[in-house]
């Protein structure tokens, strides 16, 4: 090799002067968010609580799910409050008494949104995952109810 080539090659120390580029954590809310390339840490042991860019299809597949149960809950919901019945969540409940069916759908919708966002922001960090398969459970079940109220006015 010759000496100008050889002061070319840099050491460990050299190389790792300067500025270092992951002194602060990647932000909860990126630029990047849903088009960047994190789908989760670089390492196994990195896959735990941490904000990627990229979500896995189970992710999306959950988070619709949801956003599908629910809105046949409100679609449900308004077909049985014009039969009669009354909505047993209170605060729905006041959107119903102050802007009619119109403010209930919106606060329905921006509620049913904004949650699902900030829980898929989360899904790598413990428990959001299973809290996401719960809320999918439970909105099975409000369906499955929804059903039934339907088949006794019908029967």
């Amino acid at each position: 090799m010759s000496q100008g080539a050889a002061s070319t090659i840099l050491t460990d120390d050299q190389r790792r002067e300067g500025t270092e580029r992951r002194r602060k954590p990647t932000p909860l809310l990126s630029r990047y968010l849903f088009i960047g390339k994190r789908r989760g840490g670089r390492r196994t042991e990195e896959n735990r609580n941490v904000y990627v860019d990229r979500f896995a299809p189970r992710d999306w597949a959950l988070a619709g799910g949801i956003f599908f149960l629910s809105m046949l809950d409100l679609v449900f919901t308004l077909v049985h409050l014009d039969a009669g019945g009354k909505e047993a969540n209170p605060v729905m409940d006041w959107f119903l008494t102050w802007g009619g069916t119109d403010a209930f759908s919106v606060a329905k919708i921006l509620f049913t949104v904004v949650g699902l966002l900030v829980l898929l922001v989360h899904i790598k960090f413990d428990r959001v995952k299973g809290l996401m398969r719960f809320a999918l459970g439970v909105y099975a079940l409000l369906f499955l109810f929804h059903l039934y109220v339907m088949y006794v006015r019908i029967a």
